[in-house]
């Protein structure tokens, strides 16, 4: 190796490149000369002319505690709260002893001989927990797709009323959460973008699940979702309303709203004009400020009216779901990354990486790999914004609900980035520390449960120092193997965690049996006629273990199957049980197939029972039973029935 390469690594290194990492199977990747210098472009380093390596003056503490701050000489200090406000001050010769503060943010000012600024992130121990929130140590809840549901009114898609009514049928049974796929922003103008997980703004809403006054008329028979057509007739149907709006109500609910939330606004009607990707607009629109303001023009009224009816209406939801019963409600979703070509790359320029995209390596989601194509905050500058994007987002997601899932959560600790050369992707060290200061404040306030998706290649400690936050693992049942394959028993299950079956990621239960998931593999050409063959053989050996250690009888039919499997799951040590909306229906395909997008109908299927008819339908009765036989939280027959509030 030679004396240049060195030094690269050695500034890869210092910048929190990983020099090498293992896959799935245990192989050694060691990072290229080439996917060094792409990575260090985006974080901000000159390769051939690098500067000293940004570190960040943050003090991270736990609330209540003393805080000693060590200086190098004296200075006079002061601690300014989020207000601005002065807390704390006084004079330092070699540390600054601050007080116990409450949980929060704070700007340490010093003066003297070495002047500067601390950021102080002052935590909780933990973020909420389930007992603080409904005084249980167990519950369980459904998660389905919001976009799949069927109804009298929605026109083709689901909409927020039809969120707040599935919530209030399940509540009604016992449940005490409904969680639903990313409910980001994934913009106007960009008419071919279906995927939840591929949003322009993930700390806005999706105007595609407003319901609209009136109604749209039945959803179609269909089982795909035509997305144009839909668009076509419902953004329609929102300008005529946005011409009868109530102005005095949205001018109030405009007097509280944020400038991010008006920044995306003016984005959002540029991209009308200019297309949806900012990076082809005019070089004065292509930041926010006064150029684009004047561009936006009166237009941008109308894309804040529709923030205001997507908040409204999820608060409608989440209200609906707390008055049948649920003590958690609505279980929200945080995408990974936004688009490289949106809103919320457009308003962060300066913490964006440029030149790559998040993705993953080869795993058993996806034996390919995946490449995302989404955005990501680079570590330094994101520091040195203050963590500001990921604080407001938090903060306006975690408002709407009762838990947050944060997917992908392994991207807290570190990130797999592709660069955009056509290097081999490599990973960067993230700021888990201050990562989950921040998550940790941000739920406190709002009482808010975060589950961190942990699954795939997790490092040794990741998932205790995450569990230690308070924040819950993720567990898949389908997964919990062997080293031979076969699935373990359900009483193995981490008790700090939200366990299912399956994720919209996965074979529904009725697919995993029936090896759906491996024959699209075969059909999409990832595994050729002997590897299904083999992989057929293995799912074989999956059912009996599911059979063994579930007592299914050799003659079960599905539903028998998911009686037994979710009995199980309920009886298991994990603190929330989740039952997907597609196993309690019986659904035979899944949502959603990893690493393709149009080899496989994602996130297109529709769910095969009407939302007005959930509340009698016998498979719902039954699973209501058999979680709450062993979980507790049964049904509520004296609950009032707020179907039609949820819907107005």
């Amino acid at each position: 190796m030679s004396h240049t390469d060195d030094s690269l690594r050695a500034l890869a290194r210092a910048q929190g490149i990983y020099l090498e990492f293992f896959d799935l199977h245990g192989t050694k990747h060691e990072a290229s000369p080439e996917t060094l210098r792409a990575l260090l472009r985006a974080l901000g380093t000159d390769v051939d002319n690098p500067a000293t390596v940004y570190a960040p003056s943050e003090v991270i503490a736990f609330a209540g505690d003393a805080i000693a701050v060590p200086v190098s000489g004296g200075c006079d200090w002061a601690l300014l709260n989020e207000g601005g406000a002065v807390v704390a001050e006084g004079r330092a010769t070699d540390r600054i002893d601050l007080p116990p503060l409450d949980v929060g943010y704070f700007d340490l000012h010093r003066t003297g001989a070495h002047p500067g600024q601390s950021f102080v992130m002052v935590r909780p121990h933990r973020a909420p927990d389930l007992a603080s929130k409904s005084g249980t140590d167990t519950c369980w809840g459904t998660t389905g797709a919001l976009y799949g549901l069927r109804s009298a009114n929605n026109g083709g898609l689901g909409n927020y009323a039809d969120l707040g009514a599935v919530a209030a049928t399940f509540g009604r049974a016992g449940a005490q959460f409904l969680g639903v796929n990313p409910l980001h922003a994934l913009g106007w103008a960009m008419q071919d973008i279906i995927s939840p997980y591929s949003p322009s703004h993930r700390g806005m809403f999706n105007i595609d699940h407003i319901a609209v006054e009136g109604g749209l008329g039945p959803t179609p028979d269909g089982d795909l979702i035509d997305y144009a057509a839909f668009r076509q007739t419902h953004r329609a149907a929102l300008e005529a309303q946005y011409v009868q709006r109530d102005i005095a109500a949205f001018a109030a609910w405009c007097a509280t709203c944020s400038d991010d939330t008006r920044q995306f606004a003016e984005f959002e009607a540029i991209s009308e004009i200019h297309g949806h990707d900012f990076r082809t607009w005019p070089a004065a629109l292509q930041t926010p400020g006064a150029a684009a303001h004047k561009a936006a023009g009166k237009r941008a009224e109308f894309h804040l009216w529709l923030q205001y009816q997507s908040e409204t209406q999820i608060d409608a939801a989440q209200g609906a779901a707390t008055r049948a019963g649920m003590d958690l409600g609505l279980y929200l979703d945080l995408a990974v990354g936004p688009r490289p070509d949106g809103a919320e790359v457009w308003m962060n320029a300066d913490t964006i990486a440029r030149g790559v995209t998040i993705g993953a390596p080869p795993d058993h989601l996806s034996p390919e790999g995946q490449s995302w194509a989404l955005a990501a905050h680079a570590p330094g500058p994101l520091a040195q914004a203050r963590y500001a994007p990921l604080r407001s987002m938090l903060r306006r997601l975690m408002a709407k609900c009762g838990v947050l899932r944060i997917d992908h959560a392994l991207g807290l600790l570190r990130s797999y980035w592709l660069p955009d050369d056509g290097s081999p992707g490599g990973y960067v060290t993230q700021p888990l520390e201050a990562l989950l200061a921040i998550i940790t404040i941000e739920a406190h306030r709002a009482g808010c449960l975060v589950v961190g998706e942990d699954l795939g290649l997790v490092p040794d400690g990741f998932r205790e120092a995450m569990n230690t936050s308070g924040l819950y693992s993720y567990a898949v049942w389908q997964f919990e193997t062997t080293g031979t394959g076969e699935i373990l028993p359900a009483d193995t299950l981490p008790p700090y965690s939200l366990a299912c079956f399956g994720t919209h990621d996965t074979p529904t239960l009725n697919g995993f049996w029936h090896g759906t998931d491996i024959e699209w593999w075969h059909r999409v050409g990832w595994v050729n006629s002997g590897d299904r063959a083999a992989r057929h053989s293995h799912r074989a050996r999956q059912r009996t273990s599911l059979r063994e250690i579930c007592d299914i009888p050799a003659t079960a039919r599905i539903p028998e199957v998911a009686e037994a499997v979710h009995g199980r799951l309920a009886g298991s040590p994990a603190a929330l049980v989740s039952v997907q909306l597609d196993d309690v229906f019986t659904e035979l395909e899944a949502q959603n197939l990893p690493g393709t997008i149009n080899e496989h109908p994602n996130w297109r299927r529709r769910l095969n029972v009407p939302v007005e008819e959930m509340a009698q339908s016998p498979v719902l009765r039954h699973i209501a039973d058999v979680m709450t036989t062993k979980r507790g939280h049964g049904a509520r027959p004296n609950s009032t029935d707020h179907s039609e509030e949820a819907s107005a």
